[in-house]
């Protein structure tokens, strides 16, 4: 008889169990957060020269935008390496640009328009370094599509066919990002 009452007690009993194990509101938990830091390089400094395309990891030493009181221009400095990655047409060297512009607003302006706006680069280094110029047929193409106070950014676009002795170059694809400082 005391095992049938021990049995009877556990026939009762064990549907608690079973059903307190668990309930319908129970939330499951979430998977752990993915805290793994991901780093994308934004390249924000970047031209196309003829066939090479440099993608500009800059010199932020080298790599500014300031007014120039004296003659009311914008200077605009870009200087970094180009590193090639696999696969892509990307030119690994130092790449160079300085555009130099008579306004302090935003807009397109064109040296075809008679806008004073002139634009130099260079690429490479040492017996490899070339230098390209603007002249007269230059077409000079920079849009400038923010221009902040100093401590802000100036972007842009730029183009262009610049001279290296008797050849000529295509610009094209110009971008630029520079942080502006004081005016000197």
């Amino acid at each position: 008889m005391k095992s049938l009452k021990i049995a009877l007690i556990a026939v009762l009993v064990s549907p608690i169990f079973v059903f307190t194990t668990g309930c319908k509101d129970d939330t499951v938990p979430l998977p752990p957060e993915d805290t793994t830091t991901v780093i994308v390089a934004q390249i924000d400094n970047r031209f196309t020269a003829g066939f090479d395309k440099y993608e500009l990891e800059i010199d932020a030493n080298s790599t500014y935008a300031y007014f120039r009181k004296a003659d009311g221009k914008t200077i605009i400095q870009v200087k970094g390496n180009s590193k090639a990655k696999g696969g892509t047409p990307i030119v690994s060297g130092n790449g160079e640009v300085e555009i130099q512009i008579a306004t302090k607003d935003v807009g397109v302006f064109r040296q075809a328009d008679m806008d004073d706006v002139t634009l130099e680069i260079a690429t490479g280094e040492g017996v490899k370094r070339e230098e390209f110029s603007y002249d007269d047929n230059s077409n000079i193409v920079v849009e400038i599509t923010q221009y902040d106070s100093v401590g802000g950014f100036l972007i842009g676009t730029f183009s262009g066919t610049l001279k290296a002795n008797l050849n000529s170059r295509d610009i094209k694809n110009g971008e630029f990002k520079v942080e502006r400082i004081k005016d000197q």
